[in-house]
C-alpha cells in the first residue's frame, strides 16, 4: 500500500483547488489498482463548494469529517484542506455513510455495512471511522461505535468525532462522503486484503497521574453515579476538584480508567453533573474499573506525541500513519497550536502522514492475547501505522 498526501489553502476557487490537490497527486503516474481518499478540512471548504468539488474530481470514493485543525507532511494549519489516498494492488477499500443515526442507529449502520462490504473479495481487516458531532439525540462517539462493532463483528475501527473549530457550539461539524456533507451520519473506510494495521494509544504520562485509585462501584454506561460508595459529586468534592458550584474546569481533566481486565486504561471526560450528584462522561465508566485523575500540560502532550510515535514506528514496516489527537490537546497548546504536528513531522520524517483533531477518539487497545477490541478516548493521542 501506498499513501499519497495532497493539500490545499484554496477557499475561494474551486478549479483552483482541484487542480493544486491533483497535481500534488498524479495520479496517472502514482495510482495503484485499488484506491480510495481520506479528506479533512476546516467547514469553511464545506461552505465554499471546494469539499464537493475536490471529491467530484476523483476516480474513487472519499470520507472524511471536518476538524479544528489537520496536517500532513508539508503543511500544518486550521485553514487548511488535507488529502490522503490511499492505492494498492494486493489491497481492496470500500466506502459508505450512514443515513440519519437518530431515526435508527442500528438498522442503518448495519445497512451501511452490507453495502461497503458486498464490494470487498473477503472480510475487512480495518474500518476508518467518521463519527458525526450531531448525532445526538442520546447518541454519543461511543454508541455509535459500538454499533459499528457490533455490525463489523469486532473489525478493528480505528476513528474519529467530527469537530470544527468553533469550539463553544460545535455547530459547523460535518462528516463527508464523496463531496456530500452530513451533520447527522456516519462515514467510514473499509480496508481488506494486505492490511495489518498497527495502533497506539497514549492519554497522559505516567507522571501526571495521581497516585490514588478510587473504584467505580456503580454506572450505567457512560453515567458515572458512584465512586468509593459516594456519589459522583460526592467523591469529587472530597478530593477536592470541586469547590462550590465550580464544576467548570472539569471538562478539562482526564480521568483515566483501567477496566481491570488486563487492557490498556482509558481517559475520559466528564461533562457535567446531575441534580442526584451523578456525573456525565464522555464514554464508558466500567463498574468495578480503577478511577485515577490526570492532568494535562504542554511538556505532557508533545512528549506523549513523541513517546506514541517512536513506539508506533518501531513496530515494523510503515507505509503511512494516519493519526487523530484529540482537540482538547491543541486547546492546552494556545499560544503555539501547532507544537504538537511539530513534534509529529520531526518523528516520523519522510514516512507519509495524515493528522486531523479529534472530538472523540476510536482506537483499539491490546488484551493480554495481543488481540484488539474496540474502545473510546477522550483527550488522547491514537496513532495507526499501515
Amino acid at each position: 500500500m501506498k499513501m499519497l498526501n495532497a493539500w490545499t489553502m484554496e477557499l475561494d476557487e474551486p478549479g483552483i483547488a482541484v487542480s493544486e490537490i491533483l497535481d500534488q497527486l498524479d495520479l496517472d503516474t502514482n495510482a495503484l489498482g485499488y484506491s480510495v481518499g481520506l479528506i479533512s478540512c476546516s467547514y469553511d471548504y464545506v461552505e465554499s463548494g471546494i469539499v464537493k468539488a475536490v471529491c467530484d474530481a476523483l476516480p474513487f470514493n472519499v470520507a472524511g469529517c471536518t476538524t479544528l485543525t489537520n496536517a500532513n507532511n508539508e503543511e500544518a494549519d486550521t485553514m487548511l484542506l488535507c488529502l490522503t489516498v490511499m492505492t494498492a494492488d494486493d489491497c481492496q477499500f470500500a466506502a459508505a455513510v450512514t443515513g440519519p443515526l437518530q431515526e435508527d442507529l442500528e438498522g442503518m449502520v448495519q445497512a451501511a455495512v452490507r453495502e461497503a462490504g458486498s464490494s470487498l473479495d473477503e472480510t475487512a481487516k480495518l474500518a476508518l471511522a467518521f463519527i458525526p458531532m450531531f448525532a445526538m439525540a442520546g447518541l454519543g462517539g461511543e454508541i455509535i461505535l459500538d454499533s459499528l462493532d457490533r455490525a463489523l463483528e469486532d473489525v478493528p475501527i480505528f476513528g474519529t468525532v467530527a469537530c470544527d473549530s468553533d469550539t463553544a457550539t460545535y455547530h459547523n461539524t460535518y462528516t463527508i462522503f464523496n463531496g456530500e456533507c452530513f451533520r447527522d451520519c456516519l462515514s467510514f473506510i473499509l480496508l481488506a486484503g494486505n492490511v495489518n494495521p498497527r495502533f497506539v494509544v497514549t492519554s497522559t504520562s505516567e507522571h501526571n497521574l495521581r497516585k490514588q485509585q478510587a473504584v467505580i462501584t456503580s454506572s450505567v454506561g457512560s453515567l458515572l453515579k458512584q465512586v468509593n460508595d459516594m456519589t459522583a459529586k460526592e467523591y469529587f468534592e472530597s478530593i477536592g476538584l470541586i469547590a462550590g458550584k465550580g464544576v467548570e474546569g472539569m471538562s478539562s481533566i482526564p480521568f483515566v480508567v483501567d477496566y481491570n481486565d488486563g487492557t490498556q486504561p482509558v481517559a475520559r471526560a466528564i461533562y457535567g453533573f446531575n441534580e442526584d450528584g451523578s456525573a456525565v462522561c464522555g464514554g464508558v465508566m466500567p463498574e468495578g474499573g480503577s478511577l485515577s485523575i490526570g492532568r494535562m500540560d504542554v511538556e505532557d502532550i508533545l512528549l506523549t506525541a513523541e513517546t506514541s510515535l517512536l513506539s508506533l514506528l518501531a513496530g515494523g514496516e510503515t507505509n503511512g500513519v494516519i493519526m487523530f489527537p484529540c482537540l482538547g490537546r491543541n486547546m492546552v497548546l494556545a499560544m503555539d497550536p501547532m507544537a504538537e504536528t511539530d513534534v509529529v513531522k520531526s518523528c516520523i520524517g519522510s514516512i507519509p502522514w495524515h493528522l486531523v483533531y479529534s472530538g472523540g477518539e476510536c482506537c483499539p487497545v491490546y488484551r493480554k492475547d495481543a488481540q484488539p477490541i474496540n474502545r473510546f478516548h477522550n483527550f488522547t493521542f491514537i496513532g495507526c501505522a499501515l
